[in-house]
């Protein structure tokens, strides 16, 4: 049929594309309701984002078998040989269909595609036979003869021995650029962290990535996932204890298809204060000496703004990690154990973003790193999220007297001078986010004034002075922000997205006052800050970083639904708790107790036994019904 062998590897790869472009017609036409959000253009732009998911899915899986079908190799010429080759590529592209088509049947149940539900599903592969073998024999059939026609066609483009190439140098070269347009097919970008389920959204909205999106990838790039049943208290019950925990006497429970979506209650006037939050990399409660009294002496800066703030001494981090941070200040969540990160396929099962309240009640938002664009993926977190402005370390100019060049992106100082710049050029009222980054190892200062300690660059000396350089660098802010005709109308927030992880003893180090108090490992601090708003108090009460969107939208007197894993900080008809999460280990705690668990088993608990008690209770609670109703996409109901 095709005598050249580029014609015949451009019909496989058109093949290929059709097959795959079948299965998300397929999804489109079976579910017209889910995609009826998208106007025209977006709709379009959507298909053409799924282009980029086919390509990434085609290249990996049948690009060897692509790229030796093009060599000039006088055995890979043989008939034999290229129809053995073309029935591995049709293979791959037939399993990619199989899997897709039952992804669009699963698709129908839950309103999002399939993640890790396959690494979860245990002992049970007899239930899934005998669910394609009788509840859905029909598309069962029509699968598996899909997948033998789909075969058969590969096998037929490759029956005829190709033509001698005109010219061995030549079709060499070209295998080259073969090779280069694999590599960039299968990143999906040229720099930068590959092409992951997050980029797959052409607009911010949900049905613009379920579109371009399709089962097959999904499960292979949102990365690997534990078993992890979640089923250790019935479905309801465990529902009605994290509604418990959330309920107030100022919010609300709008939709019972969305049982934990909540709303506050109209309490005025919303008073429409500018919010300016900042997220500090690795601040540890333990070296911000207004919160643990260790004299560090490398925090005068924020130990004055926690003096003349709200000082929450009881603040945690719900991760270990930035992402963690960035996911719950963000979305008001954490990702159940065994399901996966935002950006990486959480936001699938419907997410409520602090952004986009913001947004809808008239604030203009942006959000902004010290690293590069691309770091932890915040450019594209930040899209999903709402954030309508984006800034990186390439958009971020050098403006002051730092010498030398920081590990990761731009000096935190050349960060918080252009925040300053962007919230003077922003409309009011604004919410912003920024995070910084020389406070993360290796650590470099930019200055050998900030050496006050043994400089160790992978070790608490290092770190340390670095904490000296970002606190005179958000002395200095502060300084400036003083004078700007907003600051009298803004509420700022300080905390840190995780503790040091690498908590190194370096020479001369004492031993800390606080090493044994409950869950050091997530214990931050949170400074808000707002001298035309609140009178300076020490806060006892418990929070999270997760509390941030219920807080903000108490204080603003927001009334969008949203979904979170806790309570606004400023509500004390509230329970007030921090529900944390270190790899496949949570942790609930309330002030004075604390329950560990591994996904099985309660391990070290802190407390009375009656305290620790309900606290598991709840626990399990949480650890049943939050990933459920991700899973079945009832944890949050857009507008």
């Amino acid at each position: 049929m095709f005598s050249s062998r580029y014609s015949q590897v451009f019909a496989a790869l058109a093949l290929s594309y059709f097959v795959l472009s079948a299965t998300r017609l397929m999804l489109y036409l079976f579910y017209p309701s889910a995609f009826a959000s998208l106007q025209n253009g977006e709709l379009l732009l959507s298909l053409l984002y799924g282009l980029r998911v086919d390509t990434a899915i085609i290249f990996t899986f049948g690009g060897l078998p692509m790229l030796l079908l093009i060599l000039p190799v006088n055995v890979l010429e043989k008939r034999t040989v290229r129809m053995l080759l073309g029935a591995l590529w049709g293979t791959a592209v037939a399993a990619v269909f199989v899997i897709n088509y039952a992804d669009d049947l699963y698709f129908g149940f839950v309103g999002r595609h399939v993640m890790n539900e396959l690494n979860v599903i245990g002992n049970d592969w007899d239930i899934l036979v005998q669910m394609a073998f009788v509840a859905y024999l029909k598309h069962t059939v029509i699968a598996l003869a899909a997948a033998v026609t789909i075969v058969y066609i590969f096998v037929r483009i490759f029956r005829t021995p190709p033509k001698p190439v005109a010219s061995v140098r030549k079709a060499w070269g070209l295998a080259g650029l073969a090779v280069i347009a694999l590599f960039l097919g299968i990143r999906g970008k040229v720099t930068g962290i590959s092409f992951g389920v997050s980029d797959a959204f052409a607009v911010n909205k949900l049905a613009s990535g379920n579109l371009a999106l399709n089962g097959t990838f999904c499960l292979y790039r949102s990365g690997y996932a534990r078993q992890a049943s979640h089923n250790a208290v019935p479905f309801g019950k465990a529902v009605e204890t994290a509604k418990q925990m959330l309920e107030s006497e100022k919010t609300t429970f709008p939709d019972p298809e969305y049982p934990l979506m909540r709303r506050f209650r109209q309490q005025g006037d919303a008073p429409h204060y500018n919010i300016v939050i900042v997220m500090l990399e690795s601040f540890s409660a333990k070296y911000v000496d207004a919160f643990t009294h260790n004299g560090f002496r490398v925090t005068p800066h924020l130990d004055r703004l926690a003096e003349a703030g709200l000082k929450y001494v009881n603040f945690y981090a719900n991760g270990q990690r930035s992402l963690a941070g960035i996911t719950a200040v963000f979305a008001g969540i954490l990702p159940p154990y065994g399901m996966q990160s935002f950006g990486e396929g959480l936001e699938l099962g419907g997410l409520s973003y602090l952004a986009d309240i913001a947004n809808a009640n008239g604030y203009d938002t942006l959000s902004m790193q010290s690293s590069n664009r691309g770091s932890f993926r915040v450019d594209k977190l930040s899209s999903l999220a709402g954030f309508k402005h984006y800034y990186g370390a390439e958009d971020i100019p050098h403006t002051g007297t730092e010498q030398g060049h920081p590990h990761f992106g731009v000096w935190d100082g050349d960060m918080f001078r252009f925040l300053l710049t962007k919230l003077n050029e922003a409309k009011e009222p604004f919410l912003s986010f920024s995070f910084t980054a020389t406070t993360h190892t290796p650590y470099r200062v930019p200055d050998d004034k900030y050496r006050i300690y043994p400089h160790e660059p992978n070790g608490r000396g290092g770190f340390l002075n670095t904490v000296k350089y970002v606190d005179d660098q958000i002395g200095a802010f502060m300084d400036a922000a003083r004078k700007e005709p907003w600051f009298e109308r803004t509420v700022f927030f300080f905390m840190a997205d995780h503790c040091m992880g690498n908590d190194l003893r370096g020479a001369h180090m004492h031993i800390d006052a606080n090493d044994t108090e409950i869950l050091p490992q997530n214990h931050i601090p949170l400074i808000i800050y707002a001298p035309e708003v609140f009178k300076p108090d020490t806060v006892y009460t418990v929070g999270s970083q997760a509390d941030i969107t219920p807080t903000v939208a108490d204080l603003l007197h927001w009334q969008q639904p949203f979904s979170s894993i806790s309570n606004s900080l400023f509500d004390q008809s509230a329970e007030h708790f921090a529900y944390l999460s270190a790899g496949d280990i949570s942790s609930l705690t309330e002030a004075s107790a604390a329950v560990t668990y591994n996904g099985k088993h309660f391990m070290q608990s802190f407390g009375d036994a009656n305290k620790t008690a309900a606290l598991k209770h709840k626990l399990l609670g949480i650890d049943t019904a939050v990933p459920k109703l991700l899973q079945r996409t009832r944890w949050y109901k857009a507008p």
